[in-house]
């Protein structure tokens, strides 16, 4: 190691260990000068014939003591630290101890627990278990998954506790044993002397602790057991009970107890609110990444979202180009349409177109689901009817039966998912025979002839939908006739009319539908389709959930 680098850890050394230093330091000169004092002054006479300093430093240990147990005790069932819940009762034995010294206890009166023997004892205790509590506490490894079970601790501080009460109560343990004109005796200073070198012992270990961990508590730590340390010291150098190195030692242990409080706070009850503190900031920082990350999706997304519209916008454009701008009609037929969508796409469709001069090809029709796919499925229906227009001249349009055949042979023969499916019907009117000719594809509603006088006849309507089974099942679709005379009036629609619901979940119905027919009949066939629709708005009272579509034929009057 070159000299850069010793001066680099003596500058780290003095950084970290500074506290530890200047605390070793200022007990040294403390005792120093008070004992010089003491020397020149004679101040020990007067503390020991008025105890107060004493009496106020058992009270403010025993404070400290039992508030050092109740953080250990409390914090135990979150932190599971059993090393501090053991500090804890240890702490708490020595209340009781301080507790003892200060109250009056039914079996002695308070001037036997006033005497020599009794304050001497009583500190030598709680030195003793002290330094046997923090050598066990920093040597051996307690494993947290383990749980202690509090009142077994209890038990043993009891035990503890009653042992110098019977000391005390014992005649054989005389104050001589213990301080004579010179001082403490050996067997004091013994006793002291291996509580000293227990806490030097721990002092050691948490030092090495703290140089790997760099723990703040370790160093308040390490600057109570220095303190301790000094109490005996002091403690070891009294004369008699209550002179200046008395009070000098509890001076020593009453800093020391608050440090150690102090430590016993920060590892408690104060760490884990730094912990989730931490935590908070690293959340907080996540939550923010999170907010960046979802503001750069919503961006994506609302890109997506406008093309997704943007296409839809097209294809809605397609569909609505399949659709009749007009409705063909002559002096025997006129036709209206109504037609109210779902979504921006919509799955139903219709149709009205000139065969020849006397005949009109009619088409209603109703595709599985909504939006793209079912705008899709209608443009197929109708491409498809329109390529079988233009390939016969019109001739392969003229038997609605062939047509839904030619249909659903196409439908098969075109990659489609299994779960799609078309319903129509497709009719022809022969207007110089008033016949009405049409096969059904599936279509689940009741074509309605309505008669002059406002009688409603439901058609047949039977048939099989046009579905992805052409390889099992090739259906036989039915032509049928109708004869219509002048002041007939036909209605075809889709589903969405009479299964609309309005906010209480009751059904349009058919029944509704037939209500309306009779109230309007009278007036023209575009009045007819506007008032049904009107109707069934307002019935709703919002946007249907399913397309609407209607279609109405008119048999004109010769005059």
């Amino acid at each position: 190691m070159n000299f850069a680098e010793i001066r680099k850890s003596l500058f780290d050394a003095k950084g970290r260990f500074f506290p530890i230093f200047i605390t070793l330091f200022l007990c040294l000169i403390l005792f120093l000068i008070v004992n010089l004092i003491d020397r020149y002054f004679q101040i020990s006479q007067a503390l020991v014939e008025n105890n107060v300093i004493h009496r106020i430093t058992i009270v403010f240990l025993l404070i400290v003591s039992f508030s050092i147990f109740l953080i250990s005790y409390y914090t135990y069932p979150q932190t599971n630290g059993n090393r501090l819940l053991i500090i804890g009762f240890t702490f708490l034995t020595g209340g009781i101890l301080y507790w003892i010294k200060i109250l009056d206890i039914h079996t002695y009166s308070v001037d036997q627990f006033n005497t020599p023997k009794c304050t001497l004892l009583l500190w030598l205790l709680i030195h003793f278990i002290n330094g046997i509590c923090f050598s066990v506490f920093t040597t051996i490894r307690f494993k947290n998954k383990y749980v202690i079970k509090r009142r077994y601790l209890f038990a043993l501080t009891a035990v503890i506790v009653i042992v110098p009460l019977l000391i005390l109560k014992s005649p054989l343990i005389k104050q001589e044993y213990l301080i004579n004109n010179a001082g403490l005796t050996s067997l004091s200073q013994i006793i002291l002397g291996l509580s000293s070198l227990l806490h030097v012992y721990t002092l050691y270990l948490i030092i090495k602790k703290y140089k790997s961990t760099d723990k703040i508590a370790l160093k308040v730590l390490s600057c109570g057991l220095i303190l301790m340390f000094f109490s005996q010291v002091a403690l070891i150098n009294i004369k008699q009970v209550y002179d200046v190195n008395n009070v000098l030692s509890e001076f020593y242990i009453a800093i020391s107890y608050a440090l150690l409080f102090y430590s016993f706070y920060i590892e408690s009850i104060s760490k884990p609110y730094i912990q989730l503190s931490k935590a908070k900031e690293e959340l907080e920082g996540y939550i923010l990444e999170m907010d960046k990350l979802v503001d750069t999706r919503t961006i994506e997304l609302r890109g997506m979202y406008e093309k997704l519209m943007a296409d839809q916008e097209i294809a809605r454009g397609m569909q609505m180009s399949m659709l009749p701008s007009g409705l063909p009609e002559n002096e025997y037929v006129a036709f209206s349409a109504g037609y109210v969508p779902a979504e921006r796409l919509s799955g139903d469709f219709y149709n009205v177109f000139k065969i020849d001069e006397t005949r009109f090809g009619i088409c209603v029709g109703d595709v599985s689901g909504h939006g793209v796919s079912a705008a899709m499925l209608s443009i197929f229906s109708f491409q498809k009817m329109q390529s079988l227009m233009e390939e016969t001249a019109g001739e392969g349009m003229t038997i609605p039966s062939m047509v839904l055949t030619h249909l659903y042979e196409s439908f098969n023969s075109a990659n489609f998912n299994d779960d799609m499916y078309i319903v129509m019907l497709y009719g022809v009117f022969n207007t110089q025979t008033g016949i009405l000719s049409y096969a059904s594809g599936g279509l689940n509603t009741t074509p309605l002839r309505i008669r002059p006088d406002g009688s409603i006849q439901e058609l047949d309507n039977d048939g099989f939908a046009i579905c992805k089974l052409g390889n099992v099942l090739k259906p036989k679709f039915i032509n049928r006739q109708v004869l219509l005379f002048p002041g007939d009036k036909l209605l075809i629609y889709t589903d969405g009319l009479v299964d609309a619901r309005d906010s209480s979940n009751n059904e349009y119905s058919i029944k509704r539908l037939k209500e309306v027919i009779i109230k309007h009949n009278k007036w023209s066939i575009d009045h007819l389709t506007e008032s049904i629709i009107k109707d069934v708005n307002k019935f709703v009272g919002k946007k249907p959930a399913d397309d609407i579509t209607l279609l109405a034929m008119d048999i004109l009057p010769p005059f």
